[in-house]
């Protein structure tokens, strides 16, 4: 990773000396030299971080031809996953050139339409000379952040918001009205960020700012037909061999160890043991991670989550003779690192019950040499979806068919009895009433989105509201807002679009890059796998009544029965409770600071605060194994415990 920035006085002031500025805050994500230009009233900088071999090459920015000989002028954090292929499209030689400079050529090639065939993750700010125009994009899933600031003739833009904050002419301001939204959809709107003023290029989305003002527009425009193909067999294949390839991609580097996140889940197992098989290949080796609970009472949540995952991830690492395993039990409570995590990350940290784990296994991996850690974060949108969906949308297209055939197997593999085959044909369609007496039936728990916040009721139905407008200004389709998670009138395809649309980890793996030295890399986000992954038919997923069923073929010679068999989902974090009584104080603490601070006071169900506050359990009480406890104390309390600091410390509030 870079950090990359620009500025542009639209009023044609002189940006050289004031585009420097932003160098300081730059270096922080960059360790390399710092190269800038400047034809004036346009500055364009970059701090590289030496990720890649080619990394090392002639940049754009150093050698930029004399004006008007070329039309671009860009600066560009980049990892190209098909060099090759980039460079054969353009007639050069790939072996002398960065990955950057491919880009520079692609641009100037084929102007905006190149980011359609640039293949990898990129964030990329490029100056027109010839339209006097800037203009920012981002890689199809956004794993590469971008952030950007326009107001009266002052334009500018950067990898990270502490870099645009470094310009005292931008305002450092929280928008209480995006952490609403943070609260209520565990998002912010769509292009917005944390501070006022300050917004975010959408992953696979160009935004053009010109002396007329600002237009924003989607690029990434994957085809979804559905991929046809003679045999079961054949889609094994296919996702086989996309699967390795972007593996593959995202093991090349500098220096340094290739390390691996590993658990119970099909995800990281497809990953490490894909990884592993090709490092064999090389005589090459992988250190895989994962974390387990603490020792001591914990959640049950028997029989429906395994509470340690390592157990499974030890079988798995076993296989693999080329793979160490590494577990780790938590150190620290969610609280600990608080006051420096809302500093580190532009957004706040959803999951704060994880981050213990997740940060100190990124401590573990630095301490064992590791440069690269693989993760399969999007997996679950791009190669692990179940199939379920493909009940209902199978009655609902009248494929009775296929869909007897899936529901047989269904049932003969004892993933479902015929009720369970019937409710998920139908449910989105059941009214609310009947829906939830036929989920208490069923002994599956009904979820219940206003115990899992604490905003007061008015804040509630305001940041929804606010939410799907945004939504829908951004011609994003209008977020389903039940209170019970229901998803109705959508489809598998629908619902794993729409995720991929709004990721916003780019952030999150820049701030680990600078604190820790770790390129966070996912391969289950390659685009190549994505698009092929969103084609291929719902049912051919859960191909004779066998959830994942193409997944579990390719995995066959690579993991162990007992994951490819497991019918239970890992539950991260399962000491949560724990953890929270062990940082008591602290807690209390963090709870009271919401009501001492009047703008997250101002929004929140304070009565509730003081109530949970007065409630909280003793460490050995059983009230902790409940869902009660979970949507109240985990969801609800840590998350705005974790919104309300990083909002006081964009605003510098000594609370």
């Amino acid at each position: 990773m870079t950090a990359i920035c620009a500025r542009w006085n639209r009023d044609g002031a002189d940006a050289s000396e004031t585009g420097r500025i932003f160098a300081p805050a730059a270096r922080r994500y960059g360790r390399a030299q710092w190269h800038e230009w400047s034809d004036g009233a346009a500055f364009l900088g970059k701090c590289l971080y030496p990720l890649m071999p080619q990394d090392r090459l002639a940049d754009p920015l150093e050698d930029t031809k004399p004006a008007g000989s070329s039309r671009w002028i860009i600066a560009a954090d980049v990892r190209l996953t098909e060099r090759e292929d980039l460079a054969r499209q353009l007639s050069l030689d790939a072996g002398g050139l960065s990955d950057s400079a491919l880009v520079a050529a692609a641009l100037e090639r084929w102007d905006e339409a190149a980011f359609e065939r640039i293949y990898g993750v990129f964030a990329v700010i490029a100056w027109d000379r010839h339209g006097r125009r800037l203009i920012m994009a981002r890689d199809a899933l956004g794993e590469r952040p971008l952030f950007y600031h326009v107001e009266g003739a002052l334009c500018s833009a950067a990898s990270m918001p502490d870099i645009l904050l470094a310009d005292p002419q931008v305002p450092r301001a929280p928008d209480p009205g995006q952490y609403r939204q943070f609260l209520r959809m565990n998002t912010f709107g769509p292009g917005c960020s944390a501070l006022q003023g300050i917004r975010v290029v959408r992953p696979g989305h160009i935004v053009t700012v010109g002396t007329a003002g600002v237009e924003e527009k989607l690029w990434w425009k994957p085809d979804l037909t559905p991929l046809q193909l003679p045999e079961q067999a054949d889609y094994e294949a296919a996702l086989g061999s996309a699967l390795e390839a972007a593996v593959a991609a995202c093991l090349h580097r500098t220096a340094g160890k290739l390390g691996t996140h590993l658990s119970s889940g099909f995800d990281s197992t497809a990953i490490a043991t894909t990884a592993a098989r090709l490092l064999a290949a090389q005589g090459d080796s992988i250190t895989a991670f994962v974390a387990a609970p603490r020792s001591g009472p914990g959640r049950t949540m028997a029989p429906r989550h395994i509470a340690d995952e390592s157990l499974l991830a030890a079988r798995t690492a076993a296989m693999h003779s080329n793979m160490d395993l590494v577990r780790h039990v938590p150190r620290s409570g969610p609280l600990a690192a608080l006051h420096r995590t809302r500093g580190l990350y532009p957004t706040p940290i959803a999951n704060l019950c994880n981050l213990p784990w997740f940060e100190e296994i990124n401590d573990l991996a630095r301490d064992h040499g590791v440069s690269v850690l693989l993760h399969g974060l999007q997996g679950n949108t791009s190669i692990s979806e179940s199939g379920v969906w493909a009940l209902r949308e199978l009655a609902r297209q009248r494929r009775f068919g296929t869909w007897l055939k899936i529901a047989r197997g269904l049932v003969r593999g004892g993933w479902m009895r015929w009720r369970g085959v019937l409710f998920n044909t139908i449910e989105d369609r059941l009214p609310d009433r009947l829906w939830r007496w036929a989920m208490g039936a069923s002994g599956q728990t009904v979820e219940d989105e206003r115990a899992m916040s604490l905003l007061s009721p008015g804040a509630y139905t305001q940041a929804a509201d606010a939410h799907r407008r945004a939504a829908i200004a951004a011609g994003e389709p209008e977020p389903d807002l039940d209170e019970h998670g229901r998803e109705r009138g959508v489809t598998s395809l629908d619902f794993r679009l729409g995720a991929l649309r709004t990721n916003g980890d780019g952030d999150m793996y820049k701030a680990m890059l600078a604190q820790w030295g770790l390129d966070l890399r996912d391969p289950t986000a390659d685009r190549r796998l994505v698009e092929l992954s969103l084609r291929i038919p719902v049912e051919r997923l859960i191909w004779n009544g066998e959830p994942r069923a193409i997944l579990r073929r390719i995995l066959a010679d690579r993991a162990p029965p007992e994951v490819l068999d497991n019918r239970q989902r890992g539950y991260q974090s399962a000491d949560w409770a724990q953890s929270i009584c062990e940082d008591r104080q602290a807690f209390i603490e963090e709870m009271e600071r919401l009501e001492l601070y009047e703008p997250t006071a101002d929004f929140l169900d304070t009565a509730r605060i003081r109530r949970l506050v007065d409630t909280l359990p003793a460490a050995d009480s059983p009230e902790w194994d409940s869902d009660e406890a979970e949507n109240s104390y985990r969801l609800a309390c840590l998350r705005t415990i974790s919104a309300a600091s990083h909002m006081r410390h964009i605003a510098r509030s000594n609370l």
